[in-house]
């Protein structure tokens, strides 16, 4: 798999190998792995056995990452950071995933409530409710999507990353087209800035910006493909690694036509599992 290669390449720098495994056993220690777990990963990230490591253990995989991180971590996370931030109305989350911010809307009592994603997960069976819809929509359905369901907030939460930097562009302009005026769009996404000081993990983060921009697109790579492939067991989700800065997506938003309202660098919060830089911004058009 080409990704494999690019992440092996990365992987030859022992330097950068280093403080990546340093940073995966400090990571995964805070959401519960197993020492045999994170051994078993560190031990070997470079020449890993992917598929031996997931069944060897399966089970706590299972419970502390699917269950445990996802569902108890994760929607925490979202509480602090993400729906404070979401306007009453009709939302739509563009690239949902397992659906946990959608059924965490509906807990805080959101009405209108719509999850998409190009992959369906098993989850949206169980997360579903009267006022909720989960749909597999493709690039090429969007736009229908979006005049069909005219969201008044559009949440992006860990999404962009996963797309190329074309497809950033044709999903965001296509929200744009078709939102209303003063609708809001929420991002959350694995950035750090160049310009603020994080809200959370500074310690981390002064190790972090050590690296050069390259060394710190690297880094978060390796730690994505971890958390995708390895942790999460998702084989289908793409990971081409597109990332951006804070500044460089606030100027990639403005292009667009968005208008900046709220910027937040929250850093490297407690409990994550990897230690990715998180930010939060939100555009109105």
């Amino acid at each position: 798999m080409r990704e494999r290669k690019i992440i092996n390449d990365f992987l030859d720098d022992s330097n950068l190998r280093n403080f990546i495994i340093v940073n995966l056993k400090e990571s995964l220690t805070s959401i519960g792995f197993s020492k045999n777990l994170i051994d078993a990963l560190t031990g070997g990230l470079s020449d890993l056995d992917v598929s031996k490591f997931q069944n060897d253990f399966s089970g706590e995989l299972e419970n502390v990452y699917r269950i445990g991180f996802f569902q108890k971590i994760v929607p925490a996370y979202f509480e602090q950071f993400i729906i404070p931030e979401i306007s009453k109305g009709k939302i739509l989350d563009v690239g949902c995933g397992t659906g946990i911010l959608v059924k965490k809307l509906s807990e805080a009592g959101f009405r209108y409530l719509a999850g998409i994603d190009i992959n369906e997960y098993p989850e949206w069976e169980s997360f579903g409710a009267p006022n909720v819809r989960f749909e597999v929509v493709s690039e090429s359905q969007f736009p229908k999507f979006l005049t069909e369901y005219q969201p008044d907030s559009v949440t992006l939460t860990w999404a962009l990353h996963h797309m190329e930097y074309d497809e950033q562009e044709r999903y965001l302009k296509m929200i744009f087209e078709k939102m209303k005026e003063e609708s809001r769009i929420v991002i959350l996404e694995d950035s750090y800035s160049e310009e603020l000081r994080p809200e959370n993990g500074e310690k981390i983060w002064r190790a972090f910006m050590k690296w050069p921009e390259g060394d710190r697109k690297k880094i978060m790579s390796v730690y994505d493909w971890v958390a995708n492939r390895v942790l999460a067991r998702r084989e289908h989700v793409p990971i081409p690694f597109g990332y951006r800065t804070m500044e460089e997506w606030t100027k990639f938003f403005a292009k667009i036509g968005y208008r900046l309202t709220s910027k937040k660098f929250i850093g490297f919060p407690d409990q994550r599992d990897i230690n990715q830089p998180q930010s939060l911004l939100i555009f109105q058009k």
